[in-house]
């Protein structure tokens, strides 16, 4: 019976090849994007997996105070004191603890030079982690000069994966042997995928070696929070991740320093599996979630357009179904050829889905360097479940539907004259709609509110500003005039600073200042930015009150601790210390309050415009500008007129020249901005693929519905054309018939886009106005893109001739 009916599923697809075409299609193209979500969800939660001992891995993160305004929630990375904090409290418990903290540097082999980025790990990371060596073993960091390197590092540098013994050389400076010699870390785990990281494993250097060329605590200190330096923890046999949660809770409240509590509130405790997840959980987007979410109302929109078209079509067979019943078959016999023939659909556009996707993840793959497969002895049972659920789900309404009918009833075709299901088809074609039409107003405002941060970022020449990086090794800083003196000389080059961050760098270095000395009561947190006197004319930061720094004036210049320091502070600083005006701020005195008693006194001696410097997320803040000249770290050259590609050439011309030990590190300022907005722009690019995805859906399912339809009320058509109906009438009538379901998704759909669209804007200090407008002009879109679809088939049928019409049937 099974494949008899079959067979008439393939016989009736042959038959109505317009509508199997349409159910096909759409339905392939739900199952396409369900099972991509899942399987691309899938992938990002479970990274790591492969390590022997993930299951008992966690790292510690932080939490960031309330107070903190930095723009996120919480951070992956901790003070790197908690470290060995960890591992003396709680012997019994913990197997290992290990820190990493990320730098780069520049590594040389005999002439060949490249800055590459080098993991500084604690020795306890290679007993952590089984890395699979090629050659030593898991006690290569045990040595102060060993290192890690992987094979494709061994390879670029030396041609081959023997090279055990061999020297790299630091910054021209400090000799490292290789001690072992790893593979390469899959692409699915948080080392390599991770976009906080941003990039694989290339070497692995003890802590030791981080002391020896930075003088590093190696106990740690309570200073040194940085983005993506990891501490992992491996803990025994049978300790949870919640009991572990507990005691980290306790030795934060007993050992950390009170004033840390004030940056960091609390400790997280993450299983190694969501690690690579860290930027996601930092912003507070749950974008795994929503990626999983939408994936299925896709789904949800594929199938409601399938239910709706089976339903509309199944009503014309109405009369099969009443010859059938009169010749004996019994309902349960004919929803069984109905669910058969709805199961059949589904496989056939399931393993069109999967055949779309086997040609979409390698692109996927090479685009964003993932490793997602679909593991078919995995996936299998997966992929069956799912085509029987949407094959059964999506045709039982239809199914039941039509059999449920009388044979009397049947034969007399009274389900497809009468109004049986109309309210159904509504209510169907509305959910689709609102489905559809939320998700392009969420769109809509998510992407306005990305033009809203890229256009506040205009506020900074930064298509104008070439920047020059890793100017803190000390073979750089002394040449730091002589190379502004230089790159200053060039035809096109109008100014040159320096600085220890440019704007949109997520940096977020901060001073405690109080306006009496010691007033901790009346203490604030400024952010730092700390610059050479040209950083305003650079970036067209103008003065509003008093002037800005010299090199020429002695207390413009940082030169110790305890010191007056002339300062530039913004009008926010200004409004947060009190003085009323820019104007009324110059030459007030406020005071830098630290736990060591360092007597720093401020003077301001100018006031600049409150700018959003750091951007993006991060709320507009209170900055203290300062010129310390040993702690610059990257360079902004100002480019006016002339070739830019020719001012670039001379300006690494320049740099050879005057610096010819270190490679120069360039890229513009927009691509700095990019790094950030990138992230912005993709998702929105990939929520627009799913809004568009499921109102294409949700088009082709009206587009089928309103030619099938149409069909059906020929006759009745041809009638009031007889009767002196107009063509617009016409028109109009069908096209109403279609658009009170839309009206009323709207209705449903707006409100709920402004819920979410709500959600998305609180990320953001700088928001667009009120997103109704946005909201509205969506949902008329929407309306509009459904009467078009409908309107061609009611015009079709309301000019053609009613003596055709009459003729029908």
């Amino acid at each position: 019976m099974f494949w008899n009916n079959v067979k008439v599923a393939i016989r009736n697809l042959r038959k109505n090849k317009l509508f199997a075409l349409i159910n096909i299609i759409g339905l392939s193209i739900g199952l396409s994007i369900y099972v991509f979500g899942g399987l691309l969800v899938k992938y990002e939660r479970t990274h790591d997996m492969f390590f022997e001992n993930a299951s008992r891995i966690y790292t510690v993160g932080s939490t960031a105070a309330p107070g903190l305004n930095v723009g996120i929630d919480k951070i992956n990375a901790t003070f790197s004191a908690v470290g060995p904090i960890i591992e003396t409290e709680l012997p019994q418990d913990v197997a290992a603890v290990a820190r990493t903290i990320q730098s780069e540097y520049l590594i040389s082999v005999g002439r060949e030079s490249f800055y590459e980025g080098i993991l500084f790990a604690d020795p306890a990371l290679l007993d952590i982690f089984d890395f699979r060596y090629l050659h030593g073993d898991a006690t290569a960091l045990r040595d102060p000069s060993g290192l890690v390197i992987t094979a494709s590092m061994a390879e670029k540098y030396f041609g081959s994966t023997d090279v055990a013994g061999e020297v790299f050389t630091f910054d021209n400076e400090f000799d490292f042997h290789v001690a072992a010699v790893i593979e390469d870390v899959p692409l699915n785990s948080h080392f390599a995928s991770s976009i906080i990281n941003d990039g694989t494993i290339t070497f692995l250097v003890p802590m030791q070696g981080f002391n020896r060329m930075r003088d590093w605590d190696l106990a740690g200190d309570w200073n040194n929070l940085s983005v993506g330096n990891m501490t992992y923890v491996l803990v025994n046999e049978g300790v949870e991740q919640t009991w572990l949660a507990e005691r980290l809770d306790d030795i934060y409240a007993r050992l950390v320093p009170e004033d840390q509590h004030e940056v960091i509130s609390s400790l997280t405790v993450t299983p190694l599996v969501e690690a690579n997840l860290a930027v996601w959980d930092m912003i507070g987007m749950p974008v795994v979630a929503v990626v999983s979410l939408l994936s299925l109302l896709v789904l949800v929109v594929a199938c409601v357009n399938y239910t709706n078209l089976a339903t509309a079509q199944s009503l014309g067979r109405s009369r099969e179904v009443g010859m059938r019943k009169t010749m004996g078959a019994s309902q349960r016999q004919l929803l069984g050829q109905f669910l058969v023939e709805s199961l059949v659909i589904t496989a056939i556009a399931m393993i069109v889905a999967i055949a779309v996707l086997e040609l979409i993840i390698p692109l996927l793959n090479n685009a964003a360097n993932k490793a997602l497969e679909i593991d078919y002895l995995e996936t299998l049972p997966w992929l069956v479940v799912t085509t029987v659920a949407v094959g059964l789900l999506a045709g039982a309404y239809p199914a039941w539907l039509i059999t449920r009918a009388t044979p009397i009833e049947a034969l007399r075709d009274s389900a497809r004259k009468g109004k049986k299901g109309s309210r159904m088809r509504a209510l169907m074609i509305g959910v689709q709609f609102a489905i559809s039409a939320f998700m392009l107003a969420v769109v809509s405002i998510v992407y306005m509110q990305n033009e809203k941060v890229k256009e506040s970022s205009f506020v900074f020449p930064r298509s104008e500003i070439y920047t020059l990086g890793r100017l803190g090794v000390e073979g750089v800083q002394e040449r730091l005039d002589t190379l502004k003196y230089e790159l200053e000389a060039l035809p096109n080059v109008d100014t040159v600073s320096f600085s220890w961050q440019v704007p949109y760098e997520q940096n977020n270095s901060t001073r405690s200042v109080t306006l009496q000395p010691g007033d901790e009561a009346g203490r604030m947190n400024f952010h730092l930015l700390n610059m050479t006197p040209d950083f305003f004319t650079t970036y067209d930061i103008p003065v509003v009150a008093g002037r800005g720094l010299s090199r020429d004036i002695a207390n413009d210049v940082s030169k110790d601790e305890d010191e007056t320091l002339n300062v530039v502070i913004n009008e926010l600083a200004v409004e947060k210390l009190g003085f009323g005006s820019a104007e009324a701020a110059i030459n007030q005195r406020f005071y830098l309050f630290t736990d060591e008693g360092i007597n720093t006194e401020y003077i301001i001696v100018g006031v600049v415009p409150t700018q959003n410097i750091v951007g993006l997320f991060n709320e507009v803040k209170p900055f203290l500008f300062i010129y310390d000249p040993d702690t610059l770290r990257i360079g902004s050259v100002r480019i006016t007129g002339g070739n830019m590609m020719d001012t670039i050439a001379g300006i690494e011309a320049t740099w050879d020249r005057v610096i010819p030990e270190y490679p120069m590190q360039g890229r513009f300022l927009d691509d700095v901005f990019d790094d950030v907005y990138n992230i912005l722009k993709y998702m929105n690019a990939a929520l627009a693929g799913f809004a568009f995805i499921a109102l294409a859906l949700a088009l082709i399912g009206l587009f089928g519905l309103a030619a099938f339809m149409a069909a059906q009320r020929t006759k009745e058509i041809g009638m009031r054309k007889v009767l002196g109906a107009s063509t617009s009438q016409i028109a109009r009538l069908l096209v109403w018939q279609f658009s009170k379901p839309v009206l009323w998704a709207l209705a449903v759909a707006l409100p709920a886009a402004y819920f979410a669209a709500n959600l998305y804007l609180n990320f953001f200090a700088e928001r667009i106005g009120s997103p109704v407008l946005i909201l509205v002009v969506a949902g008329a879109l929407a309306v509009m893109l459904a009467w078009a679809t409908v309107a061609g088939h009611a015009i079709r049928i309301a000019r053609a001739n009613p003596v055709i019409a009459l003729r029908y049937e």
